[in-house]
């Protein structure tokens, strides 16, 4: 049971961790965009991102949770906690800072951004790259606690 479990956080936080990275990777691109267009890859690229991560990142703390209780070895249940630690600070970043950020952003039009537009662009890339980091933290954690 535990090896399943532990193959599922695996899973779970690499899938993580790739979105993770992939808005690490946006940032650069995004600051060269002009505002409308900006605008345009937030709304339309990243509607889906939401509702599907949210999702996988409340598996995978419920599936890094498992790990602490299933996993017997002394290490073992500390790594799980660890990665349950970073995955629930993800979620509390994403619900606190991030989702009014991505709430505010979908109510401009073209004609609305306000001037300091880039203020919230910039700051949302900043909490997903602390976002990138900690599921980092929490995918290796888990692997260590796998080969441990």
């Amino acid at each position: 049971m535990s090896a399943w479990v532990g193959f599922v956080s695996v899973f779970l936080l690499g899938l993580a961790s790739g979105v993770s990275f992939s808005h690490l990777l946006q940032g650069g691109p995004k600051r060269t965009l002009p505002p409308a267009q900006f605008l345009a890859v937030q709304q339309i690229l990243l509607r889906n991102y939401g509702s599907a991560v949210g999702g996988l990142e409340a598996a995978a703390l419920v599936s890094t949770l498992a790990t602490v209780v299933t996993w017997g070895k002394p290490l073992v249940p500390v790594l799980a906690s660890v990665a349950s630690d970073c995955v629930l600070v993800m979620i509390i970043i994403w619900a606190v800072w991030i989702d009014p950020i991505n709430k505010t952003v979908n109510s401009w039009t073209p004609g609305s951004l306000p001037s300091n537009w880039a203020d919230f662009r910039d700051r949302w890339h900043l909490l997903h790259a602390c976002r990138f980091v900690l599921s980092v933290v929490a995918f290796g954690a888990v692997i260590g606690g796998l080969v441990a």
